[in-house]
């Protein structure tokens, strides 16, 4: 596709609208009329951007920001399995919510220490649990007790 290119293809009341500015862009969209295919440039050479495009323009940015506040402290780690990796993302999804809820309720907490709450719980629910009633912890001796027996 060269640039200002438009394509359109249509199933049922889902349309891919292929677009060429800088580089192909491919959109779906079940609320926007197919727009008409062809080359679309202004005088400058500049592609003409099709309305779907523009709507996603001014729709969207709270979604892209939504993904850059995910990513900027995820606990997501790098899987082969697609599972894993889809936990960690929505765990990471919940966490940004409950962040979000708890913003709009007035607090002054940042991003960061709101996500150290829970692996701080974590941390210690997890040492708790790790010591039995008689105060004996579970698990693999560490060296330095069996280096006293």
């Amino acid at each position: 596709m060269k640039r200002g290119d438009i394509a359109t293809r249509v199933r049922g009341t889902l349309r891919a609208v292929p677009w060429n500015d800088r580089r192909d862009v491919y959109i779906l969209t079940n609320m926007h009329a197919p727009p008409v295919g062809g080359n679309f440039t202004d005088k400058s050479g500049q592609a003409i951007k099709p309305r779907v495009a523009e709507d996603y323009n001014v729709y969207m940015g709270f979604v892209d920001k939504l993904d850059r506040m995910v990513n900027s402290y995820g606990i997501a780690c790098r899987t082969w399995k697609w599972t894993k990796e889809l936990f960690f993302h929505l765990t990471d999804m919940t966490i940004l919510n409950a962040f979000l809820i708890c913003k709009s309720c007035g607090s002054k907490m940042t991003h960061k220490k709101f996500r150290e709450i829970p692996v701080r719980e974590l941390i210690i629910h997890s040492r708790d649990e790790n010591v039995t009633a008689s105060g004996i912890s579970r698990g693999r001796p560490s060296s330095t007790a069996s280096q006293l027996s």
